[in-house]
């Protein structure tokens, strides 16, 4: 969608013309009242001063005046009732309503809560009972039996945690390392298990508590001040599988021979470019994306994280998957709030835990709009649905007969058949097994999306700056496609109108004296003079020339051709336009460059064809049929301006 926003705002305006008090009638276009309170909101927020003076007022009042004028053309032509209109500004509308359709409250929680969690690194371990989302009731009692079992038994110190961790969990990494997870901070584990380690004092080890993955317990092991992210170059040698005992000895030669030479003073870049095995940084001349905490290997972060200073590398570091030397190319340490308050609260808006201001905004509309639900009436459909329905499958006719109401608020009402049609339309096989638990689920979803449809109903009476930003992108939207209609399309479409703009005014886009000439230009006076010889024998041609000259180097000579202005090409004047090859001459002295030249003809002033300033002439063009029309629109919808109420703005209030 085109940035409408920045469309208005670019010239100037951004409008609140609804809920404020509408006072003195400042002006009125095509008989239709403008007041006062719509330019100063436009005024002042477009000015930094807080004094206003005559000659600004009246040249606001002239921009003002022409988009009034374009938009109120817009609607007489009736470009708001096109489909095209309403759909886009429906897009935008979307994107408006958003933010009003969360608790605020809680999600400034979150961000705050997600960067406070950024400053603190936790080390944890973990033990899983694997359940999904489809598990029935009895699965999940004895997932959570289990999970408490091995709790007891730690507490209880029959075993360790990291002895459970191995023996029970059934995270198949635990084999190899206990359940240790290694340092994390915000957004590196689902939210649920995030705010279980955070929430557990070190040391301690939490109730247990289930994500998507199933139940785990935590046993939050450490907790450390957050480090920010730190930039790094890699050389990495890769240990393969089937790697004989004697190649992983020469494997760790070969990386501390690389370590020499880096001690000995040879390039970080040029050894990763030359040997690196990891393909990502290799592409890269060595040069890994910015490292946050708990994105690497244990090992690998804690390297990387102490190395002091930009240019610092590690001695070689073995990991699983190989050797690596790590130097710090940059380091960046947490942000405070505000200048991370944009990146939170996207990844919040990624993220599960968007669910929550979400969650609390529909009890907050049960609550305000006064919601009823008849719970009769929702538990007669668990017998009328079966199973078929995991299969989407199921057939309406089983809940013909329910007919009575299932939940009301404000003045709206919804049916147990209206419940049942949106089942039967979002329907579709599903691993789920438990009808009771798939319907609770459903009617939640049903219950939430029509309090936050009527709530959409509802935003430009209760929030009087969603309704002026909403006409703000409406009004936008009609600016931009009346524009682009009557001015930018035309003037690039409009083949024979530019034509003609160009044969009334083409003695304004004038060529300069110029030459036709073929420059060489070197920084040796050697190269230079052998292909000034060369060019004077005249046997070969001279991109012949250029590529002998250039075979060892690219940059031993440059060549070029073409139509110069003096003012364009500074060396041209150098050569006082004397037709003819030009003896080579010494044009810099500071860089050193020698240059001669062939001058093939000079060509005197004369009128640029149409294609040769096209770009120039068709903005002109555009300019001509904007003022065209903008004299058109004033004698077709008339405008009165009250000076004496426009000059009465002095002060921002």
């Amino acid at each position: 969608m085109r940035n409408i926003l920045f469309i208005v705002c670019g010239i100037g305006f951004a409008f609140t013309t609804y809920g404020q008090e509408k006072g003195p009638v400042l002006m009125t276009v095509n008989n239709v009242p403008v007041y006062k309170s719509e330019f100063e909101q436009i005024y002042w927020k477009n000015k930094k001063e807080t004094v206003a003076t005559k000659e600004d007022l009246d040249e606001y009042m002239e921009l003002f005046t022409k988009f009034k004028l374009k938009v109120t053309e817009a609607e007489e032509l009736g470009m708001d009732t096109l489909a095209s209109f309403t759909k886009e500004l429906d897009g935008y509308k979307v994107q408006l309503e958003n933010p009003y359709l969360v608790d605020k409250k809680v999600n400034e929680k979150l961000i705050t809560e997600a960067y406070d969690r950024i400053n603190t690194e936790i080390r944890a371990s973990h033990i899983l009972i694997k359940m999904d989302g489809t598990a029935t009731p009895e699965d999940t009692l004895k997932a959570y039996k289990r999970i408490k079992n091995i709790r007891d038994k730690i507490v209880r110190g029959d075993l360790t945690f990291s002895e459970a961790a191995k023996r029970m969990s059934e995270d198949e990494s635990a084999r190899q390392n206990y359940g240790d997870l290694g340092y994390f901070t915000a957004f590196r584990m689902v939210y649920s298990f995030e705010s279980a380690a955070f929430n557990t004092p070190v040391g301690e080890i939490s109730q247990p508590f289930r994500s998507r993955f199933g139940y785990h317990i935590v046993n939050t092991v450490d907790s450390r001040p957050g480090r920010g992210s730190v930039k790094i170059s890699h050389l990495m040698l890769s240990i393969k599988k089937d790697m004989s005992e004697l190649d992983k000895e020469n494997l760790e030669k070969k990386i501390y021979e690389l370590y020499e030479k880096l001690g000995k003073g040879e390039s970080f870049v040029k050894l990763a470019i030359d040997f690196s095995e990891d393909r990502q940084s290799k592409l890269k001349m060595g040069e890994e994306a910015w490292l946050k905490p708990g994105e690497a290997f244990l090992e690998f972060d804690s390297v990387a994280f102490s190395l002091k200073n930009n240019g610092d590398y590690s001695t070689p570091l073995k990991t699983k998957v190989g050797w690596h030397i790590i130097k710090r190319a940059d380091y960046k340490a947490v942000g405070d709030l505000e200048s991370m308050r944009h990146e939170l609260k996207n990844k919040i808006q990624r993220d599960v835990r968007a669910q929550i201001p979400k969650e609390k905004f529909v009890a907050k509309l049960k609550n305000e709009y006064a919601y009823i639900e008849v719970t009769k009436n929702k538990e007669a459909l668990y017998k009328a649905v079966d199973n078929s329905i995991f299969k989407g499958k199921w057939n309406t006719e089983s809940a013909s007969k329910l007919t009575g109401e299932l939940f009301s608020f404000a003045d709206k009402s919804y049916s147990q058949q209206d419940f049942v049609s949106y089942i039967a339309s979002t329907q579709k096989p599903s691993k789920s097994k438990d009808v009771i638990k798939f319907i609770d689920n459903k009617y939640s979803k049903y219950v939430s999306n029509m309090l936050i449809a009527y709530e959409r109903t509802q935003l430009s009476k209760k929030y009087p700056e969603f309704r002026d930003l909403l006409k703000e992108y409406r009004d936008g939207i009609l600016l931009f496609g009346i524009t682009d209609e009557k001015v930018w399309s035309k003037g690039v479409k409009d083949s024979t109108g530019l034509k003609a703009y160009y044969e009334l005014h083409k003695n304004q886009y004038m060529w300069a004296d110029r030459v036709d000439a073929k420059i060489f230009t070197s920084s040796d006076k050697k190269t230079i003079n052998t292909a000034y010889k060369l060019v004077k024998k005249g046997k070969i041609g001279h991109d012949s020339i250029v590529n002998y000259l250039n075979k060892k180097s690219q940059l031993n000579i440059k060549f070029e051709s073409g139509r110069f202005v003096e003012s364009e090409k500074e060396v041209i004047k150098e050569f006082s336009w004397v037709m003819g090859l030009n003896k080579p001459q010494l044009i810099d002295e500071v860089e050193g460059k020698y240059c001669f030249v062939i001058i093939e003809d000079k060509l005197p002033s004369q009128v640029k064809e149409l294609k040769e300033a096209k770009g120039l002439i068709t903005a002109a063009y555009q300019d001509y049929l904007e003022k065209t029309w903008l004299d058109e629109l004033r004698q077709k919808y008339p405008v009165t301006i009250n000076k004496e109420i426009l000059h009465s703005i002095t002060n921002q209030q």
